[in-house]
């Protein structure tokens, strides 16, 4: 074979390579699919995060702590700790590409349900976790750039209202 067929085979084999991981890439989950797998939908402040080994010492987890000023829905106390995939101890770091991640002092929305532990996990991995931000020039809290958190809080006490007449 010459060399620029070589070449165009590469990269024709490159491109099939990236159409297949982008059509792999799941679809973000919407606010209601979210609450209908939720156990408990909870807004607050995230107050602490600690990264450490499992039980078998196999995988890093980090646990972020969260105070909650209000539940959407289901209750888990005033406290809530989120279990998560990943962090870094002693150097150590396992990082996964679809799982939330918390920071301290952080306010968020999150969507949470019980594993066979009992351990809260973000359902819907990053989706499941949403950061609140304050607008700069209304002071108005956001879940993003098209929606205020007051409009996500209608919609999803709207989702758990539908949920329960089911």
């Amino acid at each position: 074979m010459n060399r620029p067929r070589i070449l165009g085979m590469a990269i024709l084999s490159f491109l099939m390579c990236m159409a297949g991981q982008i059509q792999a890439q799941p679809k973000a989950m919407t606010p209601e699919e979210l609450t209908r797998r939720a156990d408990v939908v909870a807004i607050g402040k995230v107050t602490a995060t600690k990264s450490e080994w499992d039980e078998n010492k196999s995988r890093i987890v980090t646990r972020a702590t969260m105070s909650v000023g209000e539940y959407l829905k289901g209750n888990a106390g005033n406290v809530m700790t989120i279990t998560t995939l990943g962090g870094e101890v002693d150097g150590v770091g396992e990082w996964y590409s679809h799982v939330a991640r918390f920071n301290k002092n952080e306010d968020v929305v999150v969507f949470a349900e019980k594993d066979k532990k009992g351990n809260f996990r973000v359902t819907g991995g990053r989706d499941g976790k949403i950061s609140i931000t304050k607008d700069k020039s209304s002071g108005v809290s956001r879940v993003s750039e098209q929606m205020n958190l007051d409009d996500f809080r209608t919609r999803v006490k709207s989702a758990v209202r539908a949920q329960s007449t089911k």
